[in-house]
C-alpha cells in the first residue's frame, strides 16, 4: 500500500511538539528506563535535546512523515563515525539536564547499549521508526523506510533494532528483507526492557 498525500521531508526544529511523542512511542520502556531520574521525564530530556544540534536525538537526524500538513510518523538514520561525535553531544546534553543525576542516567544508557548497539561501521543505522497510532497500516513506516534506503545508496547494508514484543514491527521488516541477526537479552534486569532483534537487510 502506498500512501500518495504522504510528503517525507527531514525534521526541524518546529516540528517538536509533534515529533517527540512519536520518538518516545518507538520505545517508551527504554526511554523510561535511562531518562526517568527525579523530577525530569524523558519528555525533558527529548524536548529540550531535540532542538538543538550535534546530539542522538537531534531533528538533524530526523525526517517526518506528514499527511494533509500533519506528521504522522518519525524516522532517523545514523553512520558511523558520526554516531561517536553525537554520542557525545547526548552525553553533554545529559550533564545540562540532569546535572548531580548525570552519572546515573549515563550509566543507565551504557547498559541499554548492551541490547540497543552503536550502528555498525559501513552500515546505514534507522531507528525511531514510528507512526501515530490512528495512521497505523496505511503503508506509512514501509514508505519511510524506503525513502531513507533510496536516498543514501552508497549503503549496502541497512540496519535497525525492534523489540522482541513488537511484532507486527517485526513483520513488516521481515516483509521489508530485514533478517533476524541477533537478538539480545537483557541480563539480571528482565522486565525493564524487552528483548530486542538486530536485523539487517543487504541491498
Amino acid at each position: 500500500m502506498t500512501n500518495t498525500n504522504l510528503i517525507i521531508r527531514k525534521a526541524n526544529p518546529d516540528d517538536v511538539e509533534t515529533i517527540v511523542p512519536l520518538i518516545y512511542s518507538s520505545g517508551p520502556k527504554a526511554w523510561n528506563f535511562v531518562f526517568g531520574e527525579g523530577k525530569n521525564t524523558p519528555y525533558d530530556f527529548l524536548n529540550s535535546s531535540y532542538r538543538i544540534r550535534g546530539n542522538t536525538v537531534s531533528y538533524t537526524n530526523h525526517y517526518v512523515a506528514e499527511t494533509n500538513g500533519k506528521v504522522v510518523g518519525s524516522i532517523l538514520s545514523y553512520t558511523q563515525p558520526s554516531f561517536l561525535v553525537l554520542t557525545a553531544g547526548t552525553a553533554l546534553r545529559i550533564l545540562s539536564v540532569y546535572k548531580w543525576n548525570a552519572p546515573k542516567v549515563m550509566a543507565r544508557g551504557l547498559k541499554t547499549e548492551s541490547i540497543i548497539q552503536p550502528p555498525k561501521s559501513g552500515c546505514l543505522y534507522l531507528g525511531h521508526i514510528a507512526v501515530l497510532e490512528t495512521e497505523r497500516n496505511k503503508g506509512i513506516a514501509k514508505q519511510m523506510i524506503e525513502f531513507m534506503i533510496s536516498n543514501n545508496q552508497k549503503y549496502k547494508t541497512i540496519s535497525l533494532d525492534v523489540s522482541a514484543e513488537n511484532k507486527p514491527a517485526i513483520a513488516l521488516y521481515q516483509k521489508l528483507g530485514f533478517v533476524i541477526k541477533d537478538t539480545r537479552h537483557p541480563l539480571g534486569w528482565e522486565g525493564i526492557i524487552p528483548s530486542h532483534h538486530y536485523m539487517e537487510k543487504q541491498i
